[in-house]
């Protein structure tokens, strides 16, 4: 399972992501649509950790891991991503 709590991140003065909670279960499949500037591609790449939020904690299966962990290669692995 992950768990997103209260994730956010900005750009200079532009706020991206606004305290954004988000549970996905196991072998869940999720689709984020919304409209064009709305954070979507953000919201991703900070999942992944292919950029770092300045705010919030991601947990998977109830260990929380951050962009210094160790085994993220690990993580990555197992988190499909399909950008537009």
């Amino acid at each position: 399972m992950i768990e997103i709590r209260g994730l956010s991140k900005s750009y200079g003065k532009l706020k991206v992501l606004k305290k954004i909670d988000l549970d996905v279960k196991a072998s869940e499949v999720v689709v984020i649509i919304g409209a064009s500037g709305s954070g979507k591609s953000t919201l991703l790449r900070c999942t992944n950790f292919l950029e770092k939020p300045q705010k919030g904690t991601i947990s998977i299966d109830g260990t929380v891991v951050s962009h210094k962990s160790k085994n993220l290669h690990l993580i990555r692995r197992e988190v499909g991503m399909v950008f537009q």
